[in-house]
């Protein structure tokens, strides 16, 4: 069965341990520009939302990016058919809809 990242955004502290580690495993350098995951803030209040780039290949299997989040908003799941990744503007969209869904 074919595995992928689901990230939980609702448990996203947005402190961009992901980002380390990914440009570390990616580049031998702690350099968050070259990371293949992003954490980017939407709206005010800013919420952090990660986002896979389209060159993440889940560092083939074993994902650097999962073990260092602590919150557990970045998960490596089982399923059938990899997800379609969200882009920058959709993401958006679904973070305003979740702050929208407990604001009230």
């Amino acid at each position: 069965m074919a595995k992928h990242i689901e990230v939980l955004m609702e448990k996203c502290t947005g402190c961009k341990l992901c980002e380390l580690a990914c440009s570390a495993v990616k580049t031998g350098d702690f350099n968050p520009r070259n990371s293949l995951i992003k954490v980017v803030l939407v709206d005010i209040p800013e919420i952090p939302v990660p986002i896979l780039t389209e060159d993440c290949d889940y560092c083939f299997g074993n994902p650097a990016c999962v073990p260092v989040c602590l919150p557990e908003a970045i998960v490596w799941k089982d399923m059938d058919a990899r997800p379609p990744r969200p882009k920058v503007s959709e993401a958006k969209a679904i973070a305003r809809e979740w702050l929208a869904s407990v604001s009230r």
